[in-house]
């Protein structure tokens, strides 16, 4: 009987008979949402785009874990009284008002009318030197993927909820278990918006099992 893995990163099922010390790879360590780059606080890769967060492969390798998670312990919601105690312990004190500075005066628009001026750019030479480097190393990737469009062995499927890796020629023959729709985070709750199985743990939301069948996706497209 084949099992869940709920590693994160994993979410594959296995058999325990034969789970072994490097059956699993995985991330030991939390995902990290900062200034819209998502990543794995183990591992230093950050991608602005969810589904290739989901497709980043684990940094480590263990046996599979087929314990599920407890789901966060709500909060108790205080009674009453309770409030009341605790609103009479605060310390009380004086309420100081801070008034903000009055607004400057507005500065009047120049009239339409006036003659325009153009005005003069100019780069530093080390912002040159910067620019000039950005475009070089980016021709030379852009040419580099033109020159190949080989699939490299280990490379995950971009397809949101799978987490299979190219193994092989047979690997795109293989059945695709995917979510089509987006990740849904709203009032706490987790879910995707094809199934809407809600949860409020994370390492749950990402080891859900997608509910719709397709073909692998390899490499992902420039839109």
């Amino acid at each position: 009987m084949s099992l869940l893995c709920y590693n994160r990163g994993c979410g594959q099922r296995f058999d325990p008979e034969n789970n072994t010390e490097d059956s699993c790879t995985y991330h030991p360590g939390v995902p990290v949402f900062h200034d819209a780059l998502k990543g794995w606080s183990c591992c230093k890769r950050r991608t602005t785009d969810f589904s290739d967060f989901l497709s980043i492969v684990g940094c480590t390798k263990g046996r599979h874990n087929s314990e599920k998670p407890p789901e966060p312990v709500k909060p108790e919601v205080k009674t009453t009284s309770e409030r009341k105690e605790l609103a009479e312990l605060k310390p009380k004190f004086q309420e100081h008002i801070i008034q903000a500075p009055k607004p400057l005066e507005t500065i009047k628009r120049p009239s339409p009318d006036e003659p325009m001026t153009n005005l003069q750019l100019k780069v530093s030479a080390s912002l040159k030197q910067a620019l000039d480097k950005l475009k070089l190393s980016s021709e030379n990737e852009g040419k580099k993927e033109e020159d190949s469009d080989e699939i490299k062995i280990g490379t995950a499927c971009k397809n949101a909820g799978c987490s299979k890796t190219y193994e092989g020629p047979h690997s795109t023959e293989e059945v695709c278990i995917y979510h089509s729709g987006v990740p849904i985070f709203h009032e706490g709750m987790k879910y995707w918006s094809c199934c809407k199985r809600k949860t409020s743990d994370f390492n749950t939301f990402l080891a859900q099992e997608g509910c719709t069948r397709g073909t692998h996706i390899w490499t992902k497209k420039d839109a």
